[in-house]
């Protein structure tokens, strides 16, 4: 099927070849506005300030919001950070304690002391206080030997010494 041709005189549109009747000079139109008009101007103005002033808030809600999340993050850190320090002196401390135990042990001692040329004795006193405590003689250091030994004898020659201090 080929597309009919068609003959260009025919088809092509008439021209104009008078010239255009000039214009005549129109009145200066403007807009009367009636009082629905102005109460559509009033409200349409109205309902664009609504529209600022809420996206407004909204933008300060979200940056809250952002700068609320920024500073719970940055608290977390530094909460981070003090849970690790406490955890690092909580592992000095039981160090310090270990240590601290180790040199006041009784082996530790006597070795200490016999390096320092000092000797075991070959028996062991332990003392007690004689009287009842809460009496005036309680409150003076009134001790006497547990055992019997030879100091019990020269004890009664010291107590005298002790009891003046």
């Amino acid at each position: 099927m080929t597309a009919p041709v068609l003959d260009p005189v025919r088809t092509a549109p008439a021209r104009r070849t008078q010239p255009r009747p000039a214009r005549e000079a129109r009145p200066e139109l403007r807009v009367v506005r009636t009082d629905e008009t102005i109460n559509e101007a009033a409200r349409a103005r109205f309902v664009r300030q609504f529209v600022v002033v809420a996206t407004v808030i909204a933008a300060l809600c979200l940056f809250g919001v952002v700068v609320f999340h920024v500073l719970l993050t940055q608290n977390q850190f530094r909460l981070d950070k003090l849970q690790e320090q406490s955890l690092e002196r909580q592992a000095e401390y039981d160090r310090l304690r270990l240590e601290v135990a180790e040199l006041e042990s009784p082996d530790r001692v006597v070795a200490a002391a016999q390096v320092l040329g000092m000797v075991t004795p070959p028996k062991v006193t332990y003392l007690t206080p004689t009287v009842e405590p809460g009496t005036a003689e309680a409150d003076r250091t009134n001790v006497a030997p547990r055992e019997g030994t030879a100091e019990e004898s020269s004890w009664s020659t010291v107590k005298p010494h002790l009891a003046d201090g």
